[in-house]
């Protein structure tokens, strides 16, 4: 009855989803003297803190940042897409839009940082004027932080392993 099998043209999923890597802690000590020679020291240690997701932090802007309390409201992300670029939209899920208390020691580093940037996003784009960075350029940097720092090669999201990781130890 059917001449062609409807199947041959599928694309199967995956046999099993990528292995979570994480980092030891002489590679979060070598990853992040290697992102401070490369500019990225405030964005990957916030991420390694606080484990937000990529769009997250790239969302952040210094007004959600409570630089007395140290609290940091997380609530928006941003994505890109082919036809509209860069978009901000509400966090994942509904219980993404939270609170989190950074440690004094971060919440130091990031008043430090605050004064040589001029931009409402905490982590601004270098091409863009009043655009933050692109979520596949941090994904670059990522690869080229990590290959230089001698550290196993993993995705951005693993950083948030990393960081669920060190937490439980």
């Amino acid at each position: 009855l059917i001449r062609i099998n409807p199947a041959v043209c599928c694309k199967l999923p995956p046999k099993k989803a990528r292995e979570m890597q994480v980092l030891t802690r002489e590679e979060i000590q070598r990853f992040l003297i290697q992102a401070k020679a490369e500019g990225y020291f405030e964005l990957f240690l916030l991420e390694l803190t606080t484990g937000l997701r990529r769009g997250e932090l790239l969302a952040l802007q210094w007004d959600d940042l409570n630089l007395e309390t140290g609290e940091l409201q997380v609530t928006k992300q941003v994505y890109r897409t082919k036809e509209d670029g860069l978009l901000i939209s509400q966090p994942k899920t509904k219980s993404s839009i939270r609170t989190v208390s950074l440690p004094p020691p971060l919440l130091n580093i990031l008043k430090e940082y605050r004064e040589g940037v001029n931009s409402r996003w905490m982590f601004p784009s270098p091409v863009k004027e009043d655009s933050p960075l692109d979520p596949a350029a941090v994904r670059k940097r990522l690869q080229t932080v990590l290959e230089r720092a001698e550290c196993k090669r993993l995705r951005f999201h693993d950083l948030r392993h990393t960081f669920a990781t060190a937490s439980l130890e």
